[in-house]
């Protein structure tokens, strides 16, 4: 088994053919460039067994050769750009599955595998591939052109693939920040293999929720993060499709997957504390902040205005404010497309994936970020879990009176604790710490659902002071008036109750032992 380390960029056309005539390229060259034609047929099962593991199966075509490959996600200490890859040559045009086969396949029944797998997409490739030196590291710049094909759909490719031979993974994301900036280029999110299932699905854009992520003891802070990082990375951007074609829950998917990387960064902070890492922060607020209002209004049309519809409460006053949310949420929509069609957008990513593997922080040598960052993660998630369980519970004491703005951080306290368990349940798969781990993360969701529904509040008259502002020009404003008053009513009504249901959820958390010990 090999470990492949690379970074995958999406370009267009024409600026991938500029790059590989580039004079500082040609500089850097080791030899001269190979180019192939490559045609990779992709196997599976009827239920897409393959693909649900997270694995890829397919069979190249490289002149009279037959190369078998078979990838599987990072486990362990590979590394977040790294995937797991077998390869051999085989005999014939369909997969062989040996007895003694030590691949990610080896999960699976062989007798059942071979007879089940079917060829589900085709990838035609132009493939231009160049080697080069970059700060004493061996790179293979590979320049791929052509299509996928799956029945009669076809999609076309345009990628740059930059894979690590041998040296420093950080060389390999210098090269790519500085082969992005001259081509224009974005962080390439979906595989080869997640274009061609996409297309054999014959369905239109899909959102995307986080996958999992595989965190162990032996990885350093350092490491974790990056892994941590990427994997945020590609659950939010990998929704941009979505949010373009104006799906809810694409815009939704988007948020947490950003909220998910903040939250990992502020875990980390200690780590962090460099202009590289603030500047994404203020990019990833930037982002955050143009998806908000099509959110926001999206759950006061769902979760407050249809419910009392189908209660008939309110009669035509509530069909009345539903149109104009309706139509505040379509702008919303519409603005969170505009920014992810954006090139601030592409920057955005490009620059997030590349510093959570190469930037500033990577390579600071100040004693206190070289040992946080150096330092087994498990040790460093142990201080940090109780550091920021102690401040929660304290918090937790004084719910009653607090105010609706430092409600709102006490949320956001217990979303990030939550976020860190899911980041970290691989450190914990004793027994003892799995089941604590459970009873913590459950209380968590139950304090995280009461403050959740008391900061919709918080919202909703924020909406409503808008309604009311006297800038506010619109027909019927005393009824959508009215119709606010009535969510505003039935918000309130419930608020003692949410404030019970907190402190109840508190006093649960507390009573949790903790599962990082």
């Amino acid at each position: 088994m090999a470990h492949e380390i690379e970074v995958k960029l999406e370009a267009p056309l024409a600026a991938a053919r500029r790059l590989s005539a580039a004079p500082w390229l040609k500089r850097i060259e080791t030899a001269p460039p190979k180019r192939a034609h490559l045609v990779s047929v992709y196997y599976d099962t009827p239920a897409a067994a393959l693909r649900s593991e997270g694995m890829s199966l397919r069979v190249r075509q490289i002149g009279n050769r037959r190369v078998q490959t078979v990838k599987a996600g990072p486990r362990g200490r590979c590394g977040p750009f790294c995937r797991q890859e077998w390869e051999y040559e085989i005999a014939g045009d369909r997969p062989e599955i040996a007895d003694d086969d030590d691949t990610a396949l080896a999960r699976f029944s062989r007798k059942r595998l071979t007879r089940d797998l079917r060829p589900v997409f085709t990838t035609d490739i132009a493939r231009m591939a160049i080697p080069v030196r970059s700060a004493d590291s061996e790179i293979e710049i590979a320049i791929d052109r052509g299509e996928v094909r799956a029945k009669r759909n076809r999609a076309p490719i345009s990628e740059i693939e930059l894979e690590l031979k041998h040296g420093d993974p950080a060389s390999l994301v210098e090269l790519a920040k500085r082969v992005a900036l001259v081509t224009e280029a974005g962080y390439g999110i979906a595989s080869k293999a997640e274009r061609g299932y996409a297309l054999s699905r014959n369905a239109g854009p899909i959102s995307v929720e986080g996958a999992e992520i595989v965190v162990d003891a032996e990885m350093t802070a350092g490491e974790a993060f990056m892994t941590i990082a990427l994997s945020c990375v590609h659950h939010f951007a990998g929704n941009r499709d979505a949010v373009i074609a104006r799906l809810p829950e694409g815009v939704h998917q988007m948020r947490i997957g950003l909220r998910r990387l903040r939250a990992a960064i502020s875990f980390f902070k200690n780590m962090l504390q460099d202009a590289d890492s603030a500047h994404i922060r203020r990019q990833l607020k930037w982002l955050l902040g143009e998806l908000g209002p099509a959110r926001d209004l999206d759950v006061l049309i769902d979760e407050s205005v249809v419910p009392l519809q189908r209660a008939r409460t309110g009669g035509d006053t509530l069909d009345t404010l539903k149109a104009e949310l309706n139509r505040r949420r379509d702008a919303g929509i519409e603005r969170a497309k505009k920014a992810v069609a954006s090139d601030r957008y592409r920057r955005t990513v490009l620059d997030t994936a590349l510093w959570a593997t190469g930037g500033a922080w990577t390579t600071g040598t100040k004693r206190a970020l070289a040992e946080q960052r150096d330092g087994r993660v498990a040790d460093i998630a142990a201080a940090e879990f109780g550091r920021r369980e102690h401040k929660l519970e304290k918090k937790l004491k004084r719910l009653a009176k607090l105010n609706p703005r430092r409600r709102h951080k006490l949320r956001i306290a217990a979303k990030k604790l939550r976020y860190a368990g899911e980041f970290f349940t691989g450190l914990y798969d004793d027994r003892r710490p799995r089941h604590r781990l459970k009873q913590h993360r459950q209380a968590l969701k139950a304090l995280q659902a009461a403050l959740g529904k008391l900061n919709d509040m918080r919202a909703h008259d924020a909406i409503a002071g808008d309604f009311l502002h006297p800038r506010y020009r619109a027909t019927k404003k005393p009824q959508k008036a009215f119709a606010l008053g009535l969510i505003s009513g039935e918000d309130h009504a419930h608020a003692a109750a949410l404030i019970h249901a907190a402190t109840k959820a508190g006093k649960q958390l507390a009573k949790t032992k903790p599962f990082w010990n």
